[in-house]
């Protein structure tokens, strides 16, 4: 199994523990979330690019991705890039923050881009980060638009689910 954008290794630990006979590969770009995720205890790790997955064809029988979609900078490169390593009928499972739906949205935005980043910027000097990722969030696609992208790029939708208020949203798939 592959964990995308493994981070410092939260998805790739749960995996581990879940899954204690399968061998959970973490990728990531970045060095130092990557020796995080290593010094956590995850087993194996390789830094490596999203949109230039550095494995073979049909090579996993599955793929996590766990809030990183919306920060590639091609989105439908990354997820050909997926089903080009996924195995036939392989999963992909995507985690990933939603836009939400009335009228939750319209406390989520002021929440996002004005609340967030002022106690972000009060509290740690980081405003332009949460900016960043209000921004990130407010221009991801809705679920019937993904579900499309996804389609496009050759998998299969077989479950979607709403979570934290339709904050957040699982979405799996198959490789057809």
């Amino acid at each position: 199994m592959l964990d995308l954008a493994c981070g410092s290794g939260d998805v790739s630990l749960l995996l581990q523990k879940a899954l204690p006979t399968a061998e959970i590969i973490g990728l990531d770009f970045s060095p130092p979330l990557l020796a995080q995720a290593k010094a956590r205890g995850v087993r194996q790790t390789i830094e490596g690019d999203a949109l230039q997955l550095p494995f073979p064809q049909n090579h996993f029988s599955a793929v996590t991705l766990a809030f990183g979609l919306r920060n590639f900078a091609d989105r439908a490169r990354g997820l050909n890039e997926i089903h080009r390593v996924l195995s036939p009928n392989g999963i992909f499972a995507l985690l990933e923050f939603s836009p939400p739906p009335p009228p939750w949205n319209l406390f989520w935005n002021f929440y996002l881009f004005h609340l967030m980043p002022w106690v972000a910027q009060q509290v740690a000097q980081q405003g332009d980060a949460f900016r960043y990722l209000a921004k990130s969030i407010s221009e991801f696609p809705t679920p019937p638009a993904l579900n499309q992208e996804l389609q496009a790029c050759g998998l299969t939708l077989l479950s979607t689910r709403s979570m934290s208020l339709g904050l957040v949203r699982l979405t799996i798939t198959q490789k057809r």
